[in-house]
This record gives C-alpha cells, sequence and structure tokens, in this order.
C-alpha cells in the first residue's frame, strides 16, 4: 500500500509509506530509513521555518504585551499628573473661595457699620439741629447706596461664575455706549470731567444686553471716577478685519505698571483710600474681565500719553448669518 503512489508527494507521507512498507518483524525504535537527501532537507526547512514562525508569534506577543505594559504605565502617569492638577485647582479654587468670602463680607461690613454709627448717632442725640440730621440721614443714605451697589456686583458676579447660559443676541455698542453715557454725564459734570465719543457705524457683536452695557458702564465710570478736574475721556467703537474694537481712554491718575496685572482682581483696588472714597467696591473690573471672556472676547490695559489708562476691549465680529442683519 503505497501512499505517494496516489499523488500524494509531502514528506511526512513519504515517511509513512516506509514505515508501511517496512518489515513487520522488525522493532519500530530500531527502524531506520533512509530518505531522499532532497526530502530531508525539505523536512527541515519545515522544522525551521515552523521553528521561526512559532519564535516570530512569541516576540509578537512578547512585543505586544511590553508595549500594553508601556502604555498602562503612560496611561497611569497621564492619570497621576491630571488628578495632581486637579488637586492643585481645587486648593486654589478654595483659597479663592476663601478670601472672597472675606473680601466680600469686610465691604458688606463697612457700610452696615456707618449706617448702624449715623443711625445711633441720631437715635442718641435729641438736641441734633435740622441741617446736622439731614446731613447723616443723606450720609445714611449714601452707605445704603454704597451697600446695594456691592451687593449688586456680587450677584453679577456669582451670576459670570456659575456660567449661566444666555441666548446671545445681536448689540450695538454705539447704542450701549450712548445708553451708558446718559446715565455718566451728571457724574461727568460734578467732576469736571469731558467725555468725547467716536463711534462707528456696525459695531454689532454677539452677546448679552445686560454684560454688554456693565461693560462699556464700568469702563466709562472708572475712567471718569479716577480721573482730574478738568480732564477728558475718550471713546471709540470700530472694527477692524474680524474684531469689533471697544476703547476706553482717560486722562486720570493712571495704573501703575506694577499693578496692572491684579487690576482684574476681585477688590483690588490701586488706591484703597480715593476709591473707597468714590464709592468704589474693587468688583467693577472684575465684572468686565469676566464678562468679556465670557463672550469670546478680550480686555487690555495700558497707560494712555501723556498720562491716564487706556483699556481695549475686543470681540469677534459676528457674521450677517449670526446676527440676521
Amino acid at each position: 500500500m503505497s501512499l505517494t503512489g496516489r499523488g500524494v508527494t509531502s514528506p511526512l507521507y513519504y515517511l509513512l509509506d516506509e514505515l508501511v512498507d517496512a518489515p513487520r518483524e522488525l522493532p519500530l525504535d530500531t527502524l531506520r530509513l533512509e530518505l531522499p537527501l532532497e526530502l530531508e532537507l525539505e523536512l527541515l526547512t519545515e522544522r525551521d521555518e515552523l521553528e521561526l514562525e512559532l519564535l516570530t508569534d512569541r516576540e509578537e506577543l512578547e512585543l505586544e504585551l511590553l508595549t500594553d505594559r508601556l502604555e498602562l504605565e503612560l496611561l497611569t502617569e497621564r492619570l497621576e499628573l491630571e488628578l495632581e492638577l486637579l488637586t492643585e485647582r481645587l486648593e486654589d479654587t478654595e483659597k479663592q473661595r476663601r478670601r472672597f468670602v472675606s473680601d466680600a463680607s469686610h465691604e458688606l461690613k463697612t457700610p452696615l457699620a456707618s449706617i448702624r454709627l449715623l443711625s445711633d448717632s441720631i437715635a442718641q442725640n435729641e438736641s441734633m439741629d435740622a441741617p446736622t440730621m439731614r446731613e447723616f440721614a443723606a450720609d445714611i443714605g449714601n452707605e445704603a447706596a454704597r451697600l446695594q451697589r456691592t451687593t449688586e456686583k456680587l450677584l453679577d458676579l456669582s451670576r459670570l461664575d456659575d456660567g449661566v447660559q444666555v441666548i446671545p443676541e445681536p448689540v450695538d455698542i454705539k447704542q450701549t455706549t450712548v445708553d451708558a453715557l446718559a446715565v455718566l454725564n451728571p457724574l461727568a459734570a460734578e467732576k469736571d470731567v469731558k467725555i468725547r465719543c467716536e463711534l462707528e457705524d456696525g459695531c454689532v457683536v454677539m452677546a448679552n444686553t445686560d454684560d454688554m452695557f456693565h461693560i462699556v458702564f464700568n469702563l466709562m465710570e472708572n475712567a471718569v471716577k479716577y480721573n482730574v478736574p478738568g480732564g477728558s475721556v475718550q471713546v471709540s467703537a470700530k472694527t477692524e478685519d474680524d474684531r469689533v474694537l471697544l476703547t476706553v481712554a482717560d486722562t486720570g491718575i493712571g495704573i501703575p505698571e506694577a499693578d496692572r496685572l491684579n487690576i482684574f482682581g476681585r477688590f483690588y483696588r490701586v488706591d484703597k483710600a480715593r476709591s473707597r472714597a468714590s464709592g468704589g467696591s474693587g468688583l467693577g473690573l472684575s465684572i468686565v474681565h469676566d464678562a468679556v471672556i465670557a463672550h469670546g472676547g478680550t480686555i487690555a490695559v495700558g497707560q494712555n500719553k501723556p498720562q491716564g489708562s487706556v483699556f481695549v476691549v475686543s470681540f469677534p465680529r459676528p457674521t450677517s448669518e449670526e446676527t440676521g442683519i
């Protein structure tokens, strides 16, 4: 019986043929097969190929395991780094929260203490004359107004911190500036400060109307409050390429370069005594900064020539499809 005679040419079947044709009486362990050299070479080649394939598979598996281990180590390191950064941010946030609560408490406590002192003076002095009483009452009204302004600004900051989503709408900076100017004219007249405006048409941004008014009003109000008698405020609005620019420059006391990095910090004041005297809470520029950032804009502060400060606010210029104009 021959397997090779049936067209089977594999070396393995050739060996089987030899075993089948071998004498029955020979022990299998003493059986010696004499194979043609070509078959021996083919068997050796197949064995080497099989060993090489096994070796390659093992190396590929080891390489895959090594790659997985490296990826796991990198992922672990990244997670540890992100956890460390998150912990630092949480610690910074907690510090800011405590400082904010402390500063806010102080700002609210000061006008309340003044109101308490003035009201006690009126109540305990039965012989107080009418002009003095009216003066004290006016002071109480001023402190109450200051308290109200601080509370409103704290609420604005809280809303910005919470990231409350508002539906943006087209806001004309020119009209917003005109509205702010109407409110600030009496203050400017009292301070003997001239406000000049150069407002281009078409300075429209996508924003919340109230936020945009706060931005323009706070910048203009500060420029008037911290100016000098006979000084001026220059407000301009224009488009430049794909941006809308609002610039507020004054001829006032200016901001020292060392303070410019902190000027947008909450409750930060360059001149604490003058700021309190003018009714400032140290929150106006914080509200401006956060509102500008919330609407995708940027704000920068520099020195006006020959004296004073200049604030430049830049917003993305919306397309006609966005504004519907």
